[in-house]
């Protein structure tokens, strides 16, 4: 047992490593113009194309004003940039708080019947008359160069959509402390995936499509309630190219304790399985390159190491406990006997586990400080590092766990 044990773990830690290995000697071929393009102009040139700006409202009547205020602060010609607010059947202030812009000749408020966020997005795009259409969460908030930034992505042809840099806005708890290195980490890990064309998602908060990519794959679907990561899946199985911009920044609203956090990561790791699944053909298919035959297969090998731990765990809890109760049956009181434990460097463990842990440990705290630079003027404290590592690894296997669960049932997770 102790042996196919410590074979299993040394598979997962080798799997772990050549992963982040191979994303980090990515990062080194590529990082010459992943720096270059944070420290590019950002002169907006008055020939810009018209954008139109989708805000879906649904409940959001403390927000959503300050999303439109900071869409109508882009440095962006007025007359290019249409921003579209559609309320959806929102039942909260929400309708009075968009009033205020009824007026407004850069902005279009709409209402309608509650339908869900992808029947907001296709009735934006199918009344958006620019060649560009994106959308932002009405709690995300957009910094003033974040559009003109994604636009220069655009001058290439073969860019059909492009994400930005998501980060997270005020974080105040332990929670959101945690997440705003794990969005670094994001940072990252999307600008080396935009390189190897295997970008799987497509966020809410501010990504931008050509208009003629809905014309040409269809528009959103319900998606699992995760229809970013269904339209950039479709996108891909298209061949159609999605970039980073990872100097346009973005800020959105974050969970503020561990439930709303569990809640939010189901619904996100169910609906990426879930499409998976629909998807499954691009799996170990070589028409998809990277995207087919590494990253998808490695999402997959990652959450079976997730059960695999949490396996072992449970089975190591069971048997101390047993073994607690055996020994109190046999001892009493006495093995509950107190004694301050002692440390000698001889004894040190050396074992290759730990090491390739070490070495898997430092590789993390690397593409933290990567994404730290690649972001623009956004820095993780040592505390909020502190939160990630403490934290993290306690609160992620429970929605990996409940989310592998509810595919495995055909069960859906719940928006709110």
């Amino acid at each position: 047992m102790h042996s196919l044990r410590e074979i299993a773990t040394l598979g997962i830690l080798f799997t772990s490593l050549y992963f982040e290995i191979f994303i980090l000697v990515t990062y080194l071929e590529h990082r010459r113009n992943l720096h270059n393009l944070r420290h590019a102009s950002t002169h907006v040139h008055p020939d810009l194309p018209g954008v139109t700006i989708i805000v879906p409202c649904f409940n959001e009547e403390t927000t959503a004003v300050k999303t439109i205020e900071s869409l109508l602060a882009l440095e962006y010609p007025s007359d290019k940039l249409h921003i579209m607010a559609i309320n959806d059947g929102s039942t909260d202030g929400t309708a009075l708080s968009l009033s205020k812009y009824a007026n407004h000749p850069q902005i279009e408020i709409i209402h309608k019947e509650n339908g869900g966020k992808h029947t907001v997005l296709n009735m934006g795009i199918a009344r958006a008359t620019t060649a560009f259409v994106g959308c932002l969460d009405a709690d995300s908030y957009a910094k003033p160069d974040a559009l003109a930034r994604i636009m220069k992505q655009f001058n290439n042809p073969d860019v059909m959509a492009v994400v930005p840099s998501l980060h997270i806005y005020k974080p105040e708890t332990l929670v959101q402390r945690m997440q705003k290195t794990e969005y670094l980490i994001g940072v990252f890990l999307r600008s080396v995936l935009a390189e190897l064309r295997a970008l799987y998602v497509t966020p809410g908060p501010f990504s931008i499509f050509r208009k003629n990519v809905f014309e040409q794959i269809g528009y959103y679907r319900k998606a699992h309630n995760t229809e970013d990561m269904e339209m950039a899946l479709r996108m891909q199985s298209h061949g159609m190219r999605i970039a980073s911009a990872h100097d346009a920044v973005i800020y959105t609203s974050s969970p503020r304790t561990p439930k709303k956090l569990y809640k939010q990561r189901v619904r996100w790791t169910s609906g990426f399985f879930h499409n998976l699944r629909d998807y499954r053909g691009m799996l170990l298919n070589r028409k998809y390159r990277h995207l087919g035959g590494f990253v998808l297969p490695m999402m997959i090998i990652s959450a079976a190491s997730v059960l695999f731990v949490v396996a072992m765990f449970g089975y190591d809890l069971v048997r101390s406990v047993h073994s607690y109760i055996v020994h109190f049956q046999a001892l009493g009181y006495k093995m509950f006997e107190w004694s301050w434990p002692s440390f000698n460097w001889f004894f040190l463990h050396t074992s290759p586990l730990v090491f390739a842990g070490f070495v898997a440990f430092s590789l993390v705290m690397g593409f933290i400080l990567i994404g730290t630079r690649l972001s623009h003027g956004n820095t993780a404290k040592l505390f909020d590092i502190a939160c990630y590592v403490c934290l993290y690894s306690i609160i992620a296997p429970f929605w990996i766990v409940r989310s592998i669960a509810n595919v495995a049932l055909s069960k859906q997770a719940v928006w709110r």
